[in-house]
């Protein structure tokens, strides 16, 4: 009995089918496992920026009077020809970084943009300090510790007792409305980079009111 094979072109077709096939299943799984990554660094984006917008909310709800005024300062900064803001208040929202460090009492907190090993990120600082002394200390305490990184861009918008704006805040040299005072509400605009798309960058904002803006 004669028996009947496969010619060479229906190899070459069968084979040419199948790689096909395997070609189209692959990218499928290769563009499900990348939509996935990228996914999960979103959401890491969004988780930081979350907890360093949460973490500011409440130092900010939490301002307190020292001897009888508010202590609130806004310091500009330039970065790589970036603007930046920096934020020194006194605060109840006290953290201890030690065991030994007591956990309660109105702090002196700071909020600072320093730079990073990248060209246009930077990263946002938060310090803590229940002995900082800001009448006679200048500069910014040596402890402190990352709350952000992957930064844009970071600015803030203050508003008075009246609901109007401003740009920078002092509470020992500025006007009649900011004198002794803290704002009645802080809006914080933050940007963090994209790297897949560095002309897209996640925004984020929110405004934080704070309890009281002076002390009768």
């Amino acid at each position: 009995m004669k028996q009947k094979g496969f010619t060479l072109i229906e190899i070459l077709v069968a084979v040419l089918i199948l790689g096909i096939v395997l070609t189209t299943v692959y990218a499928s799984y290769t563009g499900a496992f990348r939509m996935i990554a990228d996914t999960r660094s979103d959401a890491g984006i969004y988780g930081m920026a979350r907890g360093a917008l949460e973490r500011m909310t409440a130092d900010l709800e939490s301002v307190a009077p020292w001897k009888g005024s508010f202590s609130f300062l806004a310091k500009q900064s330039f970065l790589q020809d970036t603007d930046f803001t920096s934020l020194v208040f006194r605060s109840a929202a006290h953290v201890p970084f030690g065991k030994d460090e007591a956990a309660g009492g109105v702090a002196v907190i700071e909020y600072l943009v320093q730079e990073t090993d990248k060209e246009g990120v930077f990263a946002l600082y938060r310090s803590d300090s229940v002995s900082r002394d800001l009448e006679k200390d200048d500069h910014a305490p040596p402890r402190k510790y990352l709350l952000c990184d992957r930064v844009a861009q970071l600015s803030y918008l203050f508003y008075d007792e009246k609901d109007d704006q401003h740009e920078m805040w002092d509470s020992e040299a500025g006007g009649e409305r900011q004198k002794k005072k803290a704002p009645k509400v802080v809006e914080i605009r933050m940007s963090l980079v994209n790297e897949k798309n560095p002309d897209n960058p996640f925004v984020f904002m929110t405004r934080v009111r704070l309890p009281v803006a002076a002390v009768k």
